[in-house]
C-alpha cells in the first residue's frame, strides 16, 4: 500500500473513532436497587426500607421461605457468624452474611437507597454486634454448594 494511501485509511479510521466516542451512549453504572436488581433479582416495592427488605430478601431466598423486614428483631443476638445470618450492627442497621471467612472475618452485602456493597469485616474494623439466625445453621464442613433447612414458620 502507498504511503500517501496509509495515510488516507487512518485519517479515515481516526475521524469514525471520534465520531464514534462522541456520539457513544452514556451508560450510567448500576448502582443500589438497580444492582442488587440484576445481581439478586431483588426489587423493593413500596413502602421499603432497603437495608431490611433487602437482607429480607436475600434470607427469604437462602431459606425458601418468606422472611420479613424487621421479622427477626424478636430473634436472639448470637456471637456467632453464619452463611446467611443477618448480622445486626444496630440503628436498623442490617446486612446479609454472604460468607464466613474466618472466626474474625466475614463477607456481607448490605444496600442503602443508593449502594450496593459487598464487603469484608473483621473484629477490628466494623464488627457487627451479632447476627440473628433466621434459619438452621449450616453444619461445619466442606461446602457441597446446597443451602440450609430449617423451620422458619416462626418468623
Amino acid at each position: 500500500m502507498p504511503p500517501v494511501t496509509r495515510w488516507i485509511v487512518l485519517a479515515v479510521l481516526a475521524a469514525v473513532g471520534a465520531t464514534l466516542l462522541i456520539t457513544w451512549p452514556e451508560v450510567k453504572e448500576e448502582t443500589g436497587p438497580q444492582k442488587a436488581a440484576s445481581l439478586y433479582g431483588f426489587r423493593c416495592k413500596a413502602p421499603c426500607a432497603y437495608g431490611p427488605s433487602y437482607v429480607a430478601y436475600r434470607a427469604s431466598k437462602l431459606f425458601a421461605t418468606d422472611v420479613k423486614p424487621g421479622a427477626w428483631e424478636d430473634k436472639p443476638l448470637n456471637p456467632t457468624p453464619s452463611i446467611g445470618a443477618i448480622a445486626d450492627f444496630g440503628d436498623g442497621h442490617v446486612a446479609f452474611v454472604e460468607d464466613v471467612l474466618s472466626s474474625g472475618a466475614i463477607e456481607i452485602s448490605e444496600l442503602s437507597e443508593r449502594t450496593l456493597t459487598r464487603r469484608t469485616v473483621t473484629l477490628d474494623d466494623g464488627w457487627p454486634r451479632g447476627f440473628r439466625l433466621v434459619g438452621a445453621r449450616p453444619a461445619p464442613g466442606p461446602d457441597d454448594g446446597t443451602p440450609p433447612t430449617g423451620d422458619l414458620s416462626d418468623i
